[in-house]
């Protein structure tokens, strides 16, 4: 059975029985956007000057939530590659053939999952500040990742510091300890495919000032992609997707454009070979 209500917050049951979760903004016709949060959930979802720029592109943003988060039932065995799948169901359920997606951090993964499940019905496919695969093609084996697998796999350790976090952020209500735990996880193991099998135009977006992300990792996952472009902001930092919504989500629209880029191209203008990606300034 399927209930939706597409208002303002909405669920859908999926086949086989579990709910997903979802917040949509914008005119219904607008053309949809599904944005992948990150790590916390979505109880930030709504970024200052989001609307503004919802309605400037005419666009239908919806934030799906991943298992775990805000309602979505849980799915702790899944893998990034499922969740694409549910994804792609849930659009459907919806009315929605065409769309477009964007993933910021934890979410990158699952965007470009999206890219390798539902390719034929992608029409822009974008990552922000992404997180690489734990091995193979684009993978991330920096100890940064390894070392919270220690204690998230406690029962007790785990949910113990991930309260922590979640009450620094001041989020402690509105972000299940559990789901954050199981999404690192889910990222961490295997995902299910390969950056390297995808067969779409991506762009990597990434802040050269990133303290949470090295920019070497988005460089390896961007020379693993075939069609990539890597872009890199000199001053941003983890969190600016919401200080260039315009420029990330624009080329995502079915007759966006790319802006042209605003300096030579990096790093110190060689030539894009070694990464495999065309890297430009952001």
């Amino acid at each position: 059975m399927t209930t939706v209500d597409i208002g303002s917050a909405g669920a859908v049951r999926l086949r086989d029985g579990r709910r997903v979760t979802f917040v949509a903004a914008g005119r219904e016709e607008g053309f949809p956007l599904v944005y992948c949060h990150g790590a916390i959930g979505s109880p930030r979802w709504h970024t200052p000057g989001l609307d503004d720029v919802i309605e400037q592109l005419g666009i239908r943003y919806l934030v799906v939530n991943r298992p775990g988060f805000a309602g979505s039932d849980p799915s702790p065995d899944r893998t990034v590659a499922d969740h694409a799948r549910d994804l792609g169901e849930l659009m459907s359920i919806l009315g929605y053939g065409r769309f477009s997606v964007v993933g910021v951090s934890a979410g990158a993964p699952y965007a470009l999952a999206c890219g390798w499940a539902l390719a034929d019905r992608l029409v822009g496919l974008a990552a922000v500040s992404p997180l690489g695969p734990p091995d193979g093609p684009g993978a991330s084996p920096s100890l940064r990742y390894k070392v919270p697998l220690v204690p998230f796999g406690s029962p007790r350790l785990g949910p113990a510091l991930a309260h922590l976090g979640l009450g620094a952020l001041g989020l402690r209500r509105q972000t299940c300890a559990q789901a954050m735990i199981d999404d690192y996880l889910v990222c961490r193991r295997p995902w299910g495919f390969d950056p390297c099998e995808l067969e779409i135009p991506v762009t990597l977006w990434h802040g050269r000032g990133d303290r949470l992300v090295p920019l070497a990792h988005t460089l390896a996952l961007a020379a693993a992609i075939p069609d990539c472009e890597a872009r890199v902001a000199r001053r941003g930092g983890h969190f600016f997707y919401s200080r260039r919504l315009a420029e990330i989500l624009g080329p995502l629209l079915p007759d966006g454009t790319e802006s042209e880029p605003k300096g030579p191209l990096l790093p110190d203008g060689t030539e894009s070979e070694p990464t495999g990606a065309l890297l430009r300034a952001a």
